[in-house]
């Protein structure tokens, strides 16, 4: 029994431990040493709480009542991105500039995981300030592919799916902002959701943190910055989601407006768009393999009674833009301040050559492109008018009967240094964070060269149980997440 616990879903996992077949601690030292065997070879989990994690699993073997309808994750094992504030432990994202920085408080995500019974055995390693579709910065060092080590983890919330490739956790919470926890989903071939806007909270990280959250731009960055969570078995995605949602006063964003559906009974009359081809002219041509395995999907849905529409949107193209201009309407936070404290790109770039760097060469690429792009950014008032024509035009495609179908990445995993070569290949998932659309990660198969094939599945704003729906039938028809069998 003790050995299955690695391949469990959470909610199977809390089953055992309500019915007293299996005790907490049981639970959370395996998976401490599943993950402690092969984290060296990976660095996914940066800042270890093990000998705290063993501590509360021997108190929660102690509790004689639990309400798990109030604790549903009771004893549960999972890990934090560690530019999600967990109080009394670090939270530099990755930083030079924040190296010293300890958190003083929970996330109100993190909190309510803790509420409901969860246990952290660690926090994981990021792109330097969850700003790069790889896993790598100046404290840290890098985190590697669970199925190859020689290839990246992905990013941002890369420790996040390493450490759940492997075993070491059944769910972790990373960070979404402009598909960081979807292309490391999609790399380490785990499950990842990022929920529609205005879900959950992002209280307890970038933008609301302690340096930026009484700025008066905050709020509005928050909107498309996502709490999300990467799960190895999809069930786990929607009760998970339950948990972290919800207003909590902060982020004013999230209010009781919403409500959980449940998952869909049938894919019959499902309306599905198959977006195979790239829609804006900087990213890379899909390859053969993803499309492949698009079209494997797409027929498979079509068995069970959906229609699908091969569809070209070229509007997508102005979602890629509009992404990059967040930032810029963002009047009283920069790109300056929140990478280098305001400090000369020329001394960055004089400290790179000389060996002795305080940020990432893919950080001083942001930089630079920031500058060179200033010119032709778009005004408050243009943002919300293009922002406003494109929600119209997603939304005569998406709606309760119907999702969307792409890529996740145009590849599979890539080696290590490579995002450089094509860095504007996020922008497959990145166009639902301007778009606020929730949308999931799902692995379908093993490429050639025995890396995870994963698709994207996009919903209409709200309907985060239809893309999670497709994820759990799609896993039961093509296996879903698989332990990798070893590290190269």
């Amino acid at each position: 029994m003790v050995s299955k616990f690695i391949q469990m879903s959470a909610t199977d996992i809390s089953r055992l431990i309500s019915s007293k077949q299996v005790s907490v601690y049981e639970v959370v030292s395996t998976h401490i040493e599943q993950a402690n065997r092969i984290n060296s070879k990976l660095n996914a989990i940066i800042v270890p709480h093990y000998e705290l994690a063993l501590k509360k699993a021997r108190e929660f073997d102690k509790i004689k009542t639990v309400d798990f309808t109030k604790r549903p994750f009771f004893g549960v094992p999972f890990t934090v991105k560690e530019s999600i504030s967990v109080q009394g432990f670090p939270n530099t994202y990755g930083s030079y500039y924040r190296r010293t920085d300890i958190a003083t408080n929970n996330a109100t995500s993190v909190q309510r995981l803790l509420n409901a019974g969860a246990i952290i055995i660690g926090q994981t390693n990021l792109s330097e300030l969850a700003l790069w579709p790889e896993c790598n910065n100046v404290l840290y060092g890098k985190t590697s592919n669970p199925h190859n080590i020689k290839y990246t983890s992905g990013g941002s919330s890369g420790g996040d799916a390493a450490i759940v490739g492997i075993g070491g956790v059944p769910f972790a919470l990373g960070t979404d902002g402009g598909g960081s926890v979807r292309i490391p989903a999609a790399h380490c071939g785990v499950f990842g959701h990022k929920p529609s806007s205005r879900f959950v909270p992002m209280s307890g990280h970038f933008p609301l943190d302690k340096y930026y959250s009484h700025c008066s731009s905050s709020q509005f960055i928050a909107r498309y910055f996502s709490m999300g969570l990467l799960c190895r078995k999809a069930e786990d995605l929607l009760p998970l989601l339950k948990v972290i949602s919800g207003p909590d006063g902060n982020d004013l964003n999230v209010n009781s407006c919403f409500e959980h559906h449940q998952m869909l009974s049938s894919i019959k009359g499902l309306k599905v768009y198959l977006l195979e081809d790239k829609f804006y002219p900087l990213l890379k041509q899909t390859s053969p393999e993803i499309i492949q395995n698009l079209r494997n999907v797409a027929f498979e849905l079509e068995k069970e009674g959906a229609e699908i529409i091969p569809c070209n949107l070229p509007f997508l193209n102005d979602a890629c833009d509009l992404w990059f201009d967040i930032m810029s309407n963002a009047k009283d936070i920069t790109l300056d301040s929140f990478i280098n404290n305001n400090h000369s790109i020329v001394i960055e770039v004089l400290r790179m050559i000389s060996g002795r760097k305080r940020i990432m060469p893919s950080s001083l690429l942001l930089l630079l492109l920031d500058k060179v792009s200033s010119k032709n950014k778009k005004s408050y008032d243009q943002f919300w008018k293009v922002k406003n024509r494109l929600t119209v035009q997603i939304n005569s495609y998406l709606n309760k009967k119907s999702i969307l179908l792409l890529p996740t990445f145009p590849t599979t995993a890539i080696k290590h240094n490579r995002s450089y070569l094509s860095p504007f290949d996020f922008l497959y998932a990145a166009i639902f964070n301007v778009l606020e659309l929730p949308a999931t990660s799902v692995p379908v198969s093993i490429s050639k060269n025995n890396l995870p094939i994963s698709i994207q599945i996009v919903g209409a704003h709200g309907c985060d149980h239809i893309p999670i729906s497709i994820a759990c039938y799609l896993e039961k028809l093509f296996g879903g997440w698989t332990l990798p069998s070893q590290i190269n």
